[in-house]
């Protein structure tokens, strides 16, 4: 393939009338044959010099290069595993949504076996009948939850020490208070989860009908609620001693 591939660059420099310009052959060398064939396609002609002009035409070669083959990737805007999964095996929009929906066990096991050679939906099925070994990995923790939202967790810097007690202040509707619990009743944490509003219970339940449901939650999960806590004076409050 190599002589091949010399010949096109040498096609592509007589074409652009630089057969000696050794700077634009080293570029063209570095190429792939599908690359050269596209610039050969495109029409696309280096600027020749000039006194004006501030790159060379390997200079400005260099740089539609680089730009070809930025353009085969993914947008420049933030990318989730499903997005970047989408671009790398060219999915549709349908297959995208489908792969959104998976839960964390089938979607860590289609990234991790999906090569291309059988469709996405066979590769799905397989996820769904797969029992993944019990172990201590955390690879496996919370099988269930959303796959794409528990995989870009998973990535992320653990803040919070697995055996330390953790408390959250002034959360009116215990919101936040009931996702750090089962955040933390997921990744195995044993720590409390000590969740606090600064209004009273009554306060509360004449703002959100679903405060007693969140309690309730909490509870499962272990946590303890206090009502009344101002976090301006914690350090003073005697239930907190």
């Amino acid at each position: 393939q190599r002589p091949i591939h010399q010949a096109k660059v040498n096609q592509l420099l007589a074409k652009w009338r630089t057969p000696i310009d050794a700077s634009s052959r080293h570029v063209l060398e570095q190429c792939t044959l599908e690359e050269l064939q596209y610039l050969h396609d495109s029409n696309y002609r280096p600027s020749p010099l000039h006194a004006q002009q501030r790159k060379a035409p390997s200079e400005l070669l260099l740089q539609h290069v680089v730009g070809m083959a930025e353009r085969q990737l993914g947008g420049g805007h933030r990318l989730d595993c499903a997005a970047a999964f989408k671009i790398k095996w060219g999915l549709s929009i349908e297959e995208e949504k489908e792969l959104r929906g998976l839960s964390h066990k089938d979607l860590r096991y289609v990234i991790a076996n999906h090569d291309g050679n059988c469709p996405l939906e066979d590769t799905i099925a397989m996820a769904s009948a797969d029992v993944p070994e019990e172990d201590d990995s955390t690879l496996h923790a919370a099988p269930a939850r959303p796959g794409v939202k528990t995989m870009g967790r998973f990535s992320r810097l653990e803040l919070i020490d697995p055996l330390a007690d953790c408390a959250v202040f002034g959360d009116a509707n215990l919101t936040f208070s009931m996702n750090v619990a089962k955040h933390r009743k997921d990744f195995g944490h044993v720590g409390r989860v000590i969740a606090t509003t600064f209004e009273e219970i009554d306060t509360l339940r004449e703002r959100y009908k679903e405060i007693d449901d969140s309690i309730t939650i909490l509870e499962e999960h272990h946590a303890e609620v206090y009502h009344g806590v101002d976090c301006t004076r914690i350090a003073i409050d005697p239930r907190f001693e």
